[in-house]
């Protein structure tokens, strides 16, 4: 993370040899345009949606094994050693299986967000050069992967690349 900034740092005083008074530096957050541009909004309610539906079948089947498991507390102490370890057996198997379905589940959510904001990040990337280009920037940092601590609102052009996302990309009523 910081070696990307020191290597953009040393672009930039290369590009700038002497003339250091002729940097210009400006700074976008990604991760808060993603938050605030119209068209995500629509993909994360699609993708809620999506997550909300397995996560329903996921706590179904929780409910399931948690009643498989009481259900063998109460009849251990009757059950025969053969019939005790044959349980044991089938609750290990459809914990596993739990944990499994979890497992892919919580990945293939993860996979989806990931794709569906890398998208955004290239759109927000492109307009993000435009404005540089625009202005006069000798470079433009993005706060989150940056390492960027501190920048003063002057060159902050989260704002105005957000503005300008929104009017190339209209956000739509996604699909279910």
């Amino acid at each position: 993370m910081f070696s990307r900034f020191f290597a953009l740092l040393a672009v930039c005083f290369l590009f700038a040899g002497n003339a250091l008074a002729e940097v210009k530096v400006a700074v976008v957050d990604f991760q808060r345009a993603l938050n605030e541009v119209n068209e995500a909004a629509g993909v994360r309610a699609k993708l809620e949606g999506m997550y909300g539906e397995r996560k329903a079948a996921i706590e179904k089947m929780q409910k399931s094994l948690e009643a498989k498991k009481s259900e063998y507390e109460k009849q251990s102490s009757i059950l025969s050693d053969s019939a005790r370890k044959a349980k044991e057996e089938e609750l290990m198997k459809a914990s596993v299986e739990f944990q499994q379905t979890y497992s892919r589940a919580e990945g293939e959510m993860q996979q989806a967000y990931y794709a569906a904001m890398q998208d955004f990040i290239e759109k927000m990337k492109k307009i993000s050069v435009v404005i540089g280009k625009e202005r006069g920037y000798t470079v433009v940092l993005e706060a989150t992967e940056g390492g960027v601590v501190y920048w003063s609102d002057t060159v902050d052009i989260t704002d105005e690349m957000i503005k300008r996302y929104n009017a190339a990309n209209p956000a739509t009523t996604p699909k279910k």
